[in-house]
């Protein structure tokens, strides 16, 4: 089982990259800093804000200090939520059921220098201390021992409301790692498949062959372009796959298609048409809650101006947080003795890439570890091995 594992930003078919919604915000920002006066009035009609700060309580982690490089900045930690909504057109995506949960949680914490992104997924399956939180309608949730994912259904509980999910769910990742965030967006399938389709699909290296019947999806290995429904089903699949199908094996590919779909928001085909831009910011505006002021236009737009000289090939790095197999609970998850360090790089504005082994990407795990389903790969038709094929693949989708 996997610690904590590096994806730094790469290139990918000539494009550069970063993160899903995460990055896309970062992107949307740096539209916005030339579209600011064009955008504005149909941006602040469309996007969903809400201060959580009174449902945060007293007892929250410190601000971090003020930066001592003489940066004129300071870091910023922003909690992303990917919603698993069930309801309205979200039930044609990930079919109906009840309730909301948060299917990808990301810690997304920029440098105070703006030389440096760090983004830490938390696996949902994750077990831990879900913390006590208040919801917007005075009534509160009790602390108890669960899977990180119920943080966001317990806020969302009696209202229904995202902000409320992502306050509970902030009030858990603050007493897990105590960072304390600055902001926070959430994003459901809907508003994920909007964006997709507002970049007109996104190149991605398809290593394996994937077929969901649940969700109707059968792609072939190699390279090929997503559109909005394939992506959705290619990130949230746990069925149907040449893989474990653990929420590890998800929380890669979601983080190969975010750096990806960064990478198609950045280049220059995008950046040069302006009904691309146009659709594309209409597309995030409508998806996305988030707190007043990352809600502001121009916040976004300065965040973005900031970020002008980020290296995405280098200054970008994607990791998983250490966990190792329960030894309770099967197919979950908890956090290892190597987490703590991870958060306490965040909170000192340090990079987490010197805490990850150069040759794996992962240290060693600490602690017994329950076997999962086995991932060797299997003979195929040539006598080879699935792991070889993957391997010629992903060679075949580098050329060019």
């Amino acid at each position: 089982m996997e610690a904590l594992v590096t994806r730094h930003a790469r290139s990918s078919r000539g494009h550069v990259v970063m993160t899903g919604f995460a990055w896309a915000l970062a992107a949307a920002a740096g539209f916005g800093l030339v579209f600011t006066q064009a955008f504005s009035a149909k941006w602040d009609a469309t996007v969903t804000t809400t201060d959580i700060d009174p449902l945060l309580g007293p007892n929250r982690p410190a601000p971090p200090p003020p930066p001592t490089d003489g940066s004129s900045g300071s870091a910023l930690n922003i909690l992303l939520i990917g919603s698993d909504d069930r309801s309205g057109g979200n039930a044609a995506i990930g079919g109906e059921e009840s309730g909301k949960r948060s299917d990808t949680t990301l810690i997304m914490h920029i440098s105070a220098d703006r030389s440096r992104i760090d983004v830490v997924s938390i696996p949902r399956d994750t077990m831990v201390n879900l913390s006590e939180c208040q919801r917007s309608d005075g009534s509160t949730q009790k602390p108890y021992y669960g899977q990180f994912n119920e943080a966001f259904a317990n806020g969302v509980r009696t209202t229904d409301l995202d902000s409320d999910g992502a306050a509970c769910t902030m009030r858990t990742v603050e007493g897990i790692t105590d960072i304390r965030f600055d902001h926070y967006a959430v994003i459901d399938f809907v508003g994920f498949v909007n964006m997709v389709n507002a970049v007109d699909g996104v190149p991605m290296c398809i290593p394996v062959e994937y077929n969901d019947p649940l969700s109707g999806t059968y792609l072939q290995p190699g390279p090929q372009k997503l559109d909005g429904k394939q992506a959705v089903a290619y990130v949230r699949m746990r069925k149907g796959l040449n893989t474990n199908g653990g929420d590890l094996d998800r929380i890669d590919r979601q983080q190969e298609f975010l750096k990806n779909l960064a990478s198609k928001v950045l280049s220059a085909e995008m950046l040069y048409r302006p009904q691309d831009i146009t659709n594309f910011i209409k597309a995030v505006a409508g998806s996305l809650t988030l707190d007043e002021r990352l809600g502001s236009l121009d916040y976004m737009a300065g965040l973005g101006f900031s970020l002008r000289s980020l290296n995405p090939s280098t200054d970008i790095t994607f990791a998983t947080a250490p966990v190792m197999d329960d030894p309770n609970i099967r197919f979950r998850v908890v956090l290892t003795s190597k987490a703590p360090a991870v958060w306490d790089a965040l909170k000192a504005d340090q990079p987490i890439a010197p805490l990850l082994d150069a040759q794996s990407n992962s240290p060693a795990n600490d602690g017994a570890v329950v076997p999962t389903e086995p991932t060797a790969g299997t003979p195929d038709a040539t006598g080879g091995s699935q792991a070889a094929t993957e391997q010629e693949i992903l060679d075949a989708c580098s050329v060019g």
